[in-house]
């Protein structure tokens, strides 16, 4: 699961509903606001469509506000589309210049073992996220500041699982719907690695028909 907690500012509402991740939503065009356009982080707000509470301040919320929102990020395989955010909580009563952007991506992994270092000493690395029970991975970079290098050296494996907490960032160039896409972490984690333990291999059986395959089993 990803979460996020962020001022988000309504652009418009989806007219028709959304059947996604097997559930119905009413659904929003929304971003989080960067310095400039092509740095605002863009999602599809989706919020479960059932009466209640929630669902009302959903839409009752205006075009051109900001509303503080908590829920799940679910990151898809066409990088040119904007995220999707289901809505957790929404709370409306927020000053127009109230700015959050927390996440924590904890389901994500290091892609390589190689770390690229940035402008101001920025060092980054090429993380990978994938769909609930899925097959497709998407990308995006995990940046952080050289005070964290040593930590990142040590902790780096292609493979290895890694939760970060930061914020997201996007940024985009002039007729490139596609965006660079980074969490700018403020910490990360991972599990220990241990030593694999030497196995036996598993003795078979003495009777007959262990090592078959049977087309037709009697049973």
């Amino acid at each position: 699961m990803n979460f996020i907690c962020a001022t988000v500012e309504l652009k418009s509402f989806v007219g028709d509903p959304i059947n996604a991740y097997g559930l119905d939503y009413c659904g929003a065009n929304a971003y989080v606001p960067g310095g400039s356009g092509d740095n605002s982080v863009r999602f599809r707000l989706l919020c479960y469509d059932r009466q209640g509470p929630k669902l009302q301040s959903f839409l009752d919320w205006k075009p051109g506000t900001r509303a503080l929102v908590t829920g799940n990020i679910v990151f898809n395989d066409d990088t040119s589309q904007p995220l999707d955010l289901v809505v957790t909580t929404l709370e409306s009563a927020v000053p127009q210049e109230m700015y959050c952007n927390q996440v924590i991506l904890g389901n994500a992994f290091f892609a390589t073992g190689e770390i690229k270092e940035r402008k101001n000493g920025i060092q980054a690395v090429k993380i990978g996220t994938t769909l609930d029970n899925s097959d497709v991975t998407t990308w995006l970079f995990m940046e952080t500041n050289e005070s964290r290098k040593k930590k990142l050296n040590d902790r780096i494996r292609k493979g290895r699982a890694v939760c970060v907490h930061g914020y997201l960032r996007e940024y985009r160039k002039e007729g490139d719907e596609s965006p660079y896409r980074a969490i700018v972490a403020n910490d990360f984690t991972t599990r220990k690695d241990y030593e694999r333990a030497g196995s036996s291999p598993q003795s078979s059986g003495t009777a007959a028909g262990y090592a078959e395959v049977d087309p037709t089993p009697d049973y």
